[in-house]
């Protein structure tokens, strides 16, 4: 397998280390992350990580990379699997992964977080006579420590028929590994059901073969209380490229009515978030300089879509975390352009 997790070699060893990497600045953190490209996952997870949500851009580097690298190198195994020509072969490549890198690599954080005496109580309770270096230290090699028990159960839970060792448990694992108790609460958790990024299967209608070219300008009878597409809409081109995007997606039909399937409605409130995001819309109606609310926008793209979103739209407002995690996890929604 062309994968061995070379990135964590890397962090614990080479020039990814953090308490080499931290005298950084936070500017050239957010640059890295800028250029960093996300990836997907092309099958569905059993387990995710629910960790301290990261407050700089030293933590949000490394915990992206880490997941990145976790989330390619499932996707790597899986193929591999897949096209494995027998299941001697299929049950090799479980027991390399599971026996060979994974192992070295439980044994090699741990022997660093020891070495360097890294505690999860150093960045998770707040303290003034911990060093933000040291605290940042910290997370990212306990973010590993995390991902590397995750990714042993996503192995062993995924192909149990290919196993040839006795199975082990979060506990057992925490304990063989880093001779402590799983974390209360613990740090695994069943993953959410994500939308696929391979030909996006999920959460779309049929494919259309028909031409469809998007009109820039109201097709609505006009409504009392809805702006009109030249009041709101900020850049009519880059806007009708998304619209053919809906189209071809099967979203929405040749009359821009939406596939209004129970998962099209929460799909299509967090698109609509997802333009307000990427500045879709204007932010001021003129004349008369009126603020251009998230309300006013979901009552024209409802009105524009034959739509009623405005539950699922309510709901991702005040589930902002959820959102995100969301749109992050579909590759369509998660790279529209900004306008």
């Amino acid at each position: 397998m062309a994968n061995q997790l070379e990135l964590y070699h890397k962090i614990l060893f080479l020039d990814l280390r953090p308490w080499i990497t931290s005298s950084e600045t936070e500017s050239y953190f957010k640059q890295q992350l800028i250029n960093t490209e996300k990836e997907y996952f092309v099958y569905q997870p059993n387990y995710e990580l629910d960790l301290l949500k990261p407050l700089n851009n030293f933590r949000k580097y490394y915990l992206m990379i880490i997941e990145n690298e976790s989330i390619k190198y499932l996707n790597d195994l899986h193929e591999e699997i897949n096209k494995a020509g027998g299941e001697s072969e299929k049950r090799y490549l479980v027991h390399m992964a599971l026996t060979r890198s994974l192992f070295q690599l439980l044994q090699y954080t741990y022997n660093v977080l020891t070495e360097r005496n890294y505690v999860s109580i150093q960045f998770e309770i707040p303290n003034a006579s911990t060093e933000k270096t040291l605290a940042n230290e910290a997370y990212a090699i306990n973010c590993l420590k995390h991902q590397l028990i995750r990714l042993y159960l996503e192995i062993q839970d995924s192909y149990t028929s290919y196993i040839k060792e006795e199975r082990l448990t979060e506990e057992e694992l925490y304990f063989k590994f880093y001779n402590e108790e799983v974390p209360n609460p613990s740090k695994i958790i069943q993953a959410e059901k994500i939308t696929l990024t391979k030909k996006q299967t999920t959460n779309q209608g049929p494919k259309k073969t028909k031409t469809f070219t998007a009109i820039r300008g109201d097709i609505q009878e006009p409504a009392k209380g809805i702006f009109t597409y030249e009041q709101i809409i900020k850049n009519p081109s880059r806007f009708a490229q998304i619209e053919e995007e809906l189209f071809k997606s099967g979203f929405i039909n040749d009359n821009y009515k939406i596939n209004t399937t129970h998962g099209n409605l929460q799909y299509f409130a967090a698109f609509y978030h997802q333009l307000i995001r990427k500045s879709y819309f204007n932010p001021r109606l003129f004349p008369g300089n009126k603020v251009i609310k998230p309300l006013h926008i979901r009552k024209f793209l409802d009105h524009r879509y034959q739509a009623n979103i405005d539950k699922q739209f309510r709901t991702w407002d005040i589930q902002q975390d959820k959102l995100l995690k969301f749109i992050e996890g579909d590759y369509w929604l998660d790279h529209i352009p900004a306008s």
